[in-house]
């Protein structure tokens, strides 16, 4: 491996001009393929095989017409005001609504009593949309907003939304935050190579990638559904591994450099052994990633695999396009002293110390941490632990108006359909009924027989009234011409009334017809109704003769509570079913955003053993073969899980807590933002344990001193790697900005998962450690090392 490293950094510095062109072709072709191919993100999260989201598919088999996105309009009466006044005013906004061509249909709230609150001045309208995404269209998206925001102007009436009216996106993926995080990883960059030069190319390198991945992604973009938060974790991925992966080539070329060998041949050594150790890293960020296909979830499959073809372009861009780079710098990469060094060094001729500096702070750190290797280890585990403490308050969720913004227009929505309709309104549930027994004759009788009761009983009413008047009129018949006169009125009454019989009567059976494919599931919606935690349950519709059908069941506690999932979890079990109806056949699908939200829960919960298994499965087996030790990958791996513990409880505390206020919308983390954040930690934590350990390994190599090689090895790796890790927790960091938690949450996690991994675990927790053990941490059995294949991370030649 080394050699053909070698062969293509020499290569690439030689015909440095060469690649440089290509690359930007490969830029240029890639952005005219997204651009012919581009198809909107979307924010839908869905998992196929949950039972949620088989009865969404089946409640959409049934009804076609219905829609695939849903949202409310909520309207909200000024104060001693009611609604009713307002008629006109709200009739006017939903007819323009429903003149949107995404539209597929409007239910004012005056034609759904159920839809106006008991006071009368809180109400909503519902809206179904055409698409199931409707905020990935941000044009469509505004027209709809700005006739809302009109109709607040002109009627003085409340009036919000939520659901998919509202736009869920994260916004612009690069803001103001995401470039000062480019920007400190450059001062950073400048500090450790001395030179803005040197610097530059990191930066460009990982704009490249970030360019050409996600132009990639897009192109990709008619045959996979890309997520919103897809592009951005690619973007933070693809910046930070490409500017780590070229920092650790060019800092390994100022070494050769410095070493006395010629420009070309200090390339062409940086590619085959930094870029060697730079593809061993990637690939371990790549499986990593790769690996979230065991979780058999489509949106975390592809973020996955984006992410995983994103670093690995970063790594393939490194040892190609820097050492072109260096060809093109040639010696004005560095600045006057350094390249005044370099020639001097280069004039005696190539040559290797093995000598370190005594003097430099990341050897004197490294003195004081083997010093006090107890106490260093035992407050670093101490201090993970309190940051950790948090993570067993750790809730899952969706993104949901709940939890928006009080600012925003959904969580305003959100918190008038509470007030006005209880707070089950915000998260009624859908239930997809099948086996119900077709519309019978005995079906339209009873249907009947309550219209007829209600309607006889209007007639007793109306003909009592007519026999009063008709009474108090004969009491003033004083005359025989009075008396023919009140006969004739009466006369004409009963004719009249026997027309208005025989129109009821008609009447009566068209309602009979529309009411009795109904009959069957009203009576599993009274039943249901019964619950005690059940607000109301209201037949909407039926097809095939009344044997499926949907209830909508609305519950008394909110979305999140336990109480509603507890509720689901009644409705789905089959012996509940029996008793809802009486049709053996009766099956009830439940669905809906907290049925959704429970189903994706369970899911990930079970994935997550299967996935940490491969993860620190792969960690133990990729680190016993690298450094031919036990000790070493248990140590590391372990490491792994403090990192991911003090990250975990970090968010917990700032995203679900809401401490330090950096969101303004504190609320349960987004369901499979920790097991992307572990993938992602386990790939980058092994880099540093690669960059770091390797340097201890190679130095016990040549030194069999097993002290004196931790000392040498961590001065030798702990200045790049702590440049790495500022540079990586910069460009996370940038993204907490974002206006989307959710990239909120990922950004922050990710710095905090690394900073803790970086400065606590590798370079406090490794030295103490690997000083404690000794000799023993490279023990190996003698069987296991004859197998092992073997593997030089730093990429030696022969």
């Amino acid at each position: 491996m080394g050699n053909i490293l070698y062969a293509l950094g020499a290569g690439a510095f030689k015909r440095k001009w060469k690649v440089v062109a290509l690359w930007l072709v490969i830029l240029v072709l890639a952005g005219l393929a997204a651009g012919y191919f581009m198809k909107p993100t979307s924010s839908k999260i869905s998992i196929p095989g949950t039972e949620a989201q088989k009865t969404l598919d089946r409640f959409g088999e049934l009804f076609p017409s219905t829609g695939k996105g849903s949202a409310q309009i909520v309207f909200e009466s000024p104060r001693g005001n009611k609604l009713d006044q307002y008629k006109t005013d709200i009739a006017a906004l939903l007819d323009q609504v429903a003149a949107q061509k995404s539209v597929a249909s409007v239910v004012s709230p005056f034609d759904n009593p159920t839809a106006v609150s008991s006071d009368r001045t809180i109400a909503y309208a519902s809206v179904q949309l055409k698409q199931k995404s409707f905020d990935a269209d941000s044009g469509k998206t505004s027209d709809i907003a700005k006739l809302v925001e009109e109709a607040r102007h002109s009627s003085g009436l409340v009036v919000e939304m939520n659901g998919d009216l509202v736009a869920k996106g994260p916004g612009e993926i690069i803001g103001i935050g995401e470039l000062a995080g480019v920007l400190l990883a450059l001062v950073v960059l400048t500090l450790t190579l001395g030179s803005l030069i040197a610097a530059g190319m990191p930066v460009f390198s990982a704009v490249l990638t970030v360019g050409i991945g996600i132009a990639g992604l897009f192109a990709l973009s008619q045959v996979i559904d890309i997520d919103t938060t897809t592009p951005v974790l690619a973007i933070m991925l693809g910046l930070a591994v490409g500017i780590d992966y070229a920092l650790f080539v060019i800092n390994r070329y100022k070494t050769f450099l410095l070493e006395g060998y010629q420009y070309q041949e200090a390339a062409a050594r940086s590619i085959a052994t930094a870029g060697n150790a730079v593809v061993f890293a990637a690939t371990t960020v790549v499986i990593a990633l790769s690996a979230l296909v065991v979780v058999q979830v489509p949106f975390m499959t592809t973020m996955g695999l984006s992410g995983a073809a994103t670093v690995a372009l970063a790594a393939l861009v490194t040892i190609t396009l820097i050492p072109a780079l260096m060809g093109i710098a040639g010696s004005r990469i560095f600045g006057t002293k350094t390249r005044q060094m370099i020639t001097a060094a280069q004039e005696r001729g190539p040559h290797h110390s093995g000598h370190v500096k005594h003097s430099t702070r990341w050897y004197k750190w490294g003195q004081i941490i083997v010093r006090h290797r107890v106490w260093a280890l035992v407050l670093s585990v101490v201090l993970i632990a309190v940051i950790s403490v948090p993570a067993f308050s750790l809730k899952l969720g969706l993104p949901t108006d709940q939890y928006a913004s009080p600012e925003s227009t959904g969580r305003k929505a959100y918190d008038l359909v509470a007030k006005g309709f209880g707070p089950g309104a915000n998260g009624p549930l859908l239930l997809v009924v099948e086996g119900l027994p077709a519309t019978s004759d005995g079906d339209r009788a009873a249907v009947r027989a309550g219209i007829m009761e209600k309607y006889e009983q209007q007639v007793a009413e109306a003909t009592a009234q007519q026999k009063a008047m008709f009474e108090q009129q004969a009491t003033l018949v004083r005359t025989p011409q009075q008396a023919m006169a009140l006969q004739q009125q009466m006369a004409l009454a009963q004719a009249e009334g026997a027309k208005q019989q025989q129109a009821a009567l008609a009447e009566i059976e068209k309602q009979v017809e529309q009411y009795a494919p109904l009959y069957q599931l009203r009576l599993v919606a009274d039943k249901i109704g019964e619950h005690a935690n059940v607000k109301q349950a209201l037949p909407a519709k039926v097809t095939d003769h009344g044997t499926k059908g949907i209830i909508q069941v609305i519950a008394k506690s909110a979305p999140a509570d336990q109480a509603t999932r507890d509720l689901i979890a009644y409705l789905r079990d089959t012996d509940n079913q029996k008793k809802l109806g009486d049709s053996a056949q009766l099956t009830i699908g439940v669905t809906g955003q907290t049925a959704l939200e429970s189903d994706i829960n369970a899911k990930l919960a079970a994935a997550m053993p299967v996935y940490l298994a491969v993860v620190v499965g792969l960690s133990l087996l990729l680190l016993i073969v690298a450094f031919r030790s036990i000790i070493v990958p248990i140590k590391a791996t372990l490491g792994f899980l403090l990192s991911v513990a003090a990250m975990l409880g970090a968010m917990v505390a700032v995203f679900q807590w809401g401490w330090f206020g950096i969101t303004d919308a504190p609320g349960p983390i987004v369901s499979f933002l920790p097991i992307i954040a572990i993938g992602i930690l386990f790939g980058l934590a092994m880099d540093y344990e690669f960059f770091l350990v390797s340097s201890m390994h190679e130095a016990h190599l040549a030194t069999k001193d097993s002290q004196k090689a931790v000392l040498r090895g961590f001065s030798l790796g702990s200045k790049v790697v702590t440049a790495a890790a500022v540079i990586m927790v910069s460009i996370f960091a940038g993204f907490i900005s974002n206006h989307d938690t959710t990239i909120q949450s990922i950004g922050f996690g990710l710095a905090f998962g690394i900073l803790i991994d970086a400065f606590v675990v590798r370079m406090t927790i490794v030295p103490a450690i690997m000083s404690l053990l000794g000799d023993k941490a490279w023990w190996i059995p003698k069987w296991l090392d004859k197998h092992l294949p073997h593997i030089s991370i730093e990429g030696k030649r022969k």
